[in-house]
């Protein structure tokens, strides 16, 4: 017999931050959709995580996209965004969430050259052979992000799996358009900028345990450059 289980319903604020990709292509492209102008920031498999929340209302004026694969973590960053931004003068007007693969979403739903910014943060290194098409630190996903970003718009990883970390190195440095911010070095091991640093759950937890982070910072490169 199968079992099944009970999901909270959301509340009409909660769900005023999920966005269908089918809304926003009937809406033309995120500027309309919001209502406003401003840079946008795209953060690929939130997880569970508050830093795209956190980002957001550090950086009002800005706008922030988040990707999120699994339904049950995807209602629970809308519920945290809610509780959050409770109080806070215009809390749902710069944030949206995505039920989406990552892949079909990023291809569908950003424009060429139309990001300010994007955020991969402790991804699923998915070990297993078999699941290897689901890696996102692959240079087809990597490649895929860089079109969407705009010229000198900024690309931050970060990872805790020291294998993984090399297979992003080996994609990264196929990417011709990119180029890395902390020069000949592939990542740092502590933020390039802690002043505007928002650290994740997953990073507190990986840091009291002594595990190093690898950092990589990334940017676009202006097709005109030399």
């Amino acid at each position: 017999m199968t079992r099944l289980r009970r999901h909270r319903s959301l509340t009409d604020n909660q769900q005023s931050r999920d966005i269908h990709p089918q809304e926003l292509l009937r809406a033309g492209d995120w500027h309309q959709h919001f209502g406003k102008s401003g840079d946008i920031w795209l953060e690929v498999g939130t997880g569970k995580d508050t830093h795209l929340i956190e980002r957001s209302i550090l950086n009002p004026d800005d706008l922030h996209v988040g990707l999120e694969l699994t339904r049950k973590k995807f209602e629970m960053m809308l519920r945290k965004a809610d509780s959050l931004t409770q109080g806070l003068p215009n809390a749902t007007d710069n944030l949206r969430f995505m039920n989406a693969d990552a892949f079909q979403a990023v291809d569908a739903c950003f424009k060429n050259a139309s990001l300010s910014g994007a955020f991969i943060l402790f991804p699923d290194p998915w070990p297993k052979k078999r699941h290897k098409a689901r890696r996102l630190l692959q240079k087809s996903f990597l490649q895929l992000i860089t079109t969407k970003l705009a010229p000198d718009a900024v690309f931050e990883i970060r990872t805790d799996d020291p294998d993984y970390a090399v297979q992003a190195k080996a994609a990264l440095s196929e990417i011709s358009e990119l180029r890395s911010l902390t020069g000949s070095i592939d990542w740092i091991h502590e933020p390039l900028d802690p002043t505007n640093h928002v650290e994740t759950l997953f990073e507190s937890k990986f840091k009291k345990r002594g595990l190093k982070i690898h950092h990589f910072y990334l940017s676009r490169i202006p097709d005109d450059s030399p």
